[in-house]
């Protein structure tokens, strides 16, 4: 004998409808919440956060004292660039602004633009 808390075989098939009928239910429902219907057809889209694109600065790296792997972290500058600028520090001094790393070869004022807000220059 087979019994599920003892459930009656048509009671067990309510209960099976039931439970699938409620998970389509659902699964339909939130579909339908992150979805658009545009004229050329369906859109599935999901919202992740508050809609806002930009990147946030998550640290900001000294650049007369990291060592290389930290500046290696910086989107945009691989080993190659961060080797240079380590090896132009160690042969030209300290930087005395952030715009002086435009001296570095390959740092370009396009990709400074990109990397400045990653980049600082301590007082000390």
């Amino acid at each position: 004998m087979n019994r599920f808390f003892d459930f009656s075989p048509a009671q067990l098939k309510v209960i099976i409808f039931l439970t699938g009928f409620l998970l389509l239910l659902s699964l339909y429902r939130f579909i339908k919440s992150y979805s658009e219907v545009k004229p050329e057809g369906f859109n599935l889209s999901f919202n992740i956060g508050d809609g806002d694109l930009r990147y946030q600065t998550v640290f900001r790296v000294d650049l007369n004292h990291s060592p290389v792997d930290s500046l290696d972290l910086i989107p945009g500058i691989g080993p190659v660039l961060s080797r240079r600028i380590v090896a132009y520090r160690d042969s030209a001094g300290r930087f005395e602004k952030v715009d002086d790393i435009l001296k570095v070869r390959g740092i370009s004022r396009k990709l400074l633009e990109k990397i400045e807000p990653y980049l600082e220059v301590a007082p000390w």
